[in-house]
């Protein structure tokens, strides 16, 4: 993982996203969860593991990696801008150019322009991305926050979050403590609706599961109780 540790190790690219870490993003109602190098390492981490099961190379994995530590640096311009398309202009200025051939940065490009509504699955590396960051939704994006809300306080009960693909599943299960509500989730489905998307992109069963325990996840986006 040469290329990814000596991003880590950018002074230019730390400075931005200190930058990044500093600010507050609230900008119509938004919350400000973490969007700093914590977030970026974790979603690595996923898109790390979501690679490998799916039988990704090293290369491959690498490429993804890097693409989650770019992923969000558009916000350094603010949040009343499109942060993914920023973010797909920008992320070059932190790469050695030659050590990418055209078509991969013609895909780490793609797959941060389309992280974040996840309207478009062009690539591996692009599915994995999505899935990883609508997968960090532990405590740490929302402890901090200064907005503290039931859904910030109930998403600050996940302990952790992981992902299993296999032959014919893709499963998602949420460790939590066991007073979590999870009818919570229905105000970010995202997290939801998302790894149905990539389930049914890798002709997969999507399930869900909390501690373990199976959970029909359209019980849940299909509440319409108001928190």
């Amino acid at each position: 993982m040469k290329i990814y540790d000596e991003i880590l190790k950018n002074p230019e690219y730390l400075t931005l996203v200190q930058q990044i870490e500093n600010t507050k993003f609230i900008t119509d109602g938004k919350w400000d969860w973490e969007h700093g190098l914590g977030h970026y390492q974790r979603v690595a981490n996923y898109v790390k593991s979501i690679l490998s099961q799916l039988g990704c190379n090293e290369r491959t994995i690498e490429l993804g990696m890097i693409t989650a530590l770019l992923h969000d640096i558009g916000l350094s311009k603010g949040d009343k801008i499109d942060h993914a398309l920023e973010s797909s202009k920008i992320f070059k200025k932190y790469l050695n150019e030659n050590d990418f051939s055209k078509d991969e940065l013609l895909t780490i490009e793609q797959a941060i322009k389309d992280h974040s509504k996840g309207n478009n699955i062009d690539s591996l590396i692009g599915l994995a991305l999505i899935l990883g960051d609508k997968l960090d939704v532990t405590y740490h994006r929302t402890i901090n926050s200064s907005i503290q809300d039931k859904t910030n306080k109930e998403f600050q009960k996940i302990n952790s979050v992981d992902i299993i693909i296999n032959d014919n599943d893709l499963i998602v299960n949420y460790s939590t403590n066991d007073d979590f509500d999870k009818y919570i989730l229905n105000n970010w489905d995202k997290t939801l609706l998302i790894p149905k998307k990539v389930a049914d992109y890798l002709n997969k069963e999507f399930k869900f599961k909390i501690n373990n325990q199976l959970i029909d996840y359209r019980e849940i986006i299909n509440q319409n109780t108001k928190f």
